[in-house]
């Protein structure tokens, strides 16, 4: 088994982790154990509801990009661009 599934038991956990590493203590599975636990639940922001409420052909636009695109339709439309000031980002 390459790797272990997110759904495995602690026992699972426990034979895994003593084939790769060799003999543990209790308290050392219940340890490795809890920081599995831990990693499990981090989850990644990747922006995917925020883009899916642009349109869709800026979707996959980077914010430089998005920016570049308005600016080049607000001066195809006659309009006079005046940045206001540095961006907060």
């Amino acid at each position: 088994m390459a790797v272990l599934p997110p759904d495995a038991s602690f026992n699972d956990f426990a034979r895994y982790v003593e084939a790769r590493q060799g003999p543990k203590t209790r308290l050392e599975l219940n340890e490795l154990w809890a920081w599995r636990q831990k990693l499990a639940g981090v989850k990644f922001d990747v922006g995917r509801g925020y883009r899916s409420t642009l349109p869709a052909d800026e979707q996959d636009l980077t914010m430089n990009q998005r920016e570049a695109k308005v600016v080049r339709e607000a001066k195809a439309q006659g309009r006079n661009i005046e940045p206001v000031g540095k961006r907060w980002v």
